[in-house]
């Protein structure tokens, strides 16, 4: 029954895609599921992806998605069409899930669910937890996620453009150890990260010493900051980073499939 209802999954997303774009022609199932049973609202969504690193300090591409509205209570199946084609060897290739209620999250994946995509693994287990308190009123994890600066705020420089064969200022917070790396637009760095309620420090940041002429007065300004952190607030797709004066220092949008334009930000962000 689950290998008939995955072949009139793929036959409804074919009949549905447009002629110029191939269909999907594989599949990876599995189950989302939380360590004890829990009770969640009836209008809750769970929302999955399947993510494709190119681990060049680019952004992750979504290959497959899945949303289930009035979701209610978990568990939850996967169901994740994909194009064998857009499958890069080599390439790091994993599972992120969630739900949410209203405008906040309820569960998450805290980490990445690595998966191997070889035509006899395609099923995996994704295991959800509550998120932290902090995170409520996010639409994103903070951790795995692909933050791209998009303000410096309070009389910093505006965020320009990469220079030449560099990736716009971002910064990533693994999951599985507590690094961090990025880069200002310019020069590539990495560090550590020290996250604890509410409260979160960079620690031994280092970066690359390129020479850059465009972006240097953004670079300079991220960096310096990102030192002065010790605090952040997420909502929606937006993070802010503050000082320990509360103040905010740099601001991100969460980003997936390739560079959007900067955007900027939004009142609603403050309190």
């Amino acid at each position: 029954m689950r290998l008939a209802g995955a072949a009139l999954l793929l036959a409804a997303l074919w009949l549905a895609g447009c002629a110029s774009v191939p269909p999907p022609d594989a599949l990876l199932g599995g189950v989302a599921l939380t360590r004890a049973p829990l009770s969640l609202p009836p209008d809750s969504v769970f929302e999955a992806a399947l993510l494709q690193w190119p681990g060049d300090g680019a952004p992750p591409v979504v290959l497959a998605r899945q949303r289930i509205d009035d979701a209610g209570s978990p568990p939850y199946a996967l169901l994740l069409p994909y194009r064998q084609a857009e499958i890069a060897p080599g390439l790091r290739h994993a599972v992120r899930a969630s739900v949410s209620q209203g405008d906040g999250l309820i569960l998450h994946s805290p980490e990445d669910v690595v998966v191997l995509l070889d035509p006899a693994l395609r099923r995996v287990d994704v295991p959800l937890a509550p998120v932290a308190p902090a995170q409520a009123q996010a639409a994103v994890a903070l951790r795995q996620t692909w933050w791209r600066l998009v303000e410096i705020p309070d009389g910093g420089p505006p965020v320009g453009w990469p220079a030449a064969q560099a990736r716009p200022a971002h910064l990533l917070l693994q999951d599985t150890e507590a690094r961090v790396s990025g880069s200002g637009g310019c020069n590539r760095f990495d560090g550590s990260y020290q996250l604890q309620g509410r409260s979160l420090r960079f620690l031994a940041l280092t970066a690359s010493l390129r020479l850059c002429l465009d972006g240097g007065l953004s670079e300079a300004a991220f960096f310096e900051r990102l030192a002065k952190v010790a605090s952040y607030r997420q909502k929606d797709r937006r993070l802010e980073l503050r000082g320990s004066d509360g103040k905010a220092l740099l601001e991100f949008e969460a980003q997936e499939d390739g560079l959007a334009p900067l955007a900027p930000r939004p009142d609603t962000l403050r309190r």
